[in-house]
């Protein structure tokens, strides 16, 4: 896991759970698989970081630093965000 942001106080959801154009912030990253973790740390996906969903469907679609992103539920269960 990668650490929390103790400053937001709301309970996380996962990036599935988020509606489409709903904005927020990185809570944490939460995978036991090291090769996701390893992809999303690479890709820029970090706790604290500014993130808006775009889309679900047929991937989930995302932005984080004026970067977008697709992935598959898989890989988006393990990303937390907080608003």
């Amino acid at each position: 896991m990668v650490t929390r942001n103790s400053h937001l106080s709301l309970k996380p959801i996962t990036l599935c759970a988020m509606e489409p154009r709903k904005a927020g912030k990185i809570d944490h990253l939460e995978t036991k698989n090291l090769g996701i973790l390893q992809k999303l740390i690479a890709m820029g996906i970090l706790p604290g970081m500014p993130i808006t969903l775009l889309r679900r469907s047929p991937s989930y679609l995302f932005e984080v630093d004026q970067t977008r992103y697709a992935v598959d539920e898989e890989i988006a269960n393990h990303i937390y965000v907080s608003y």
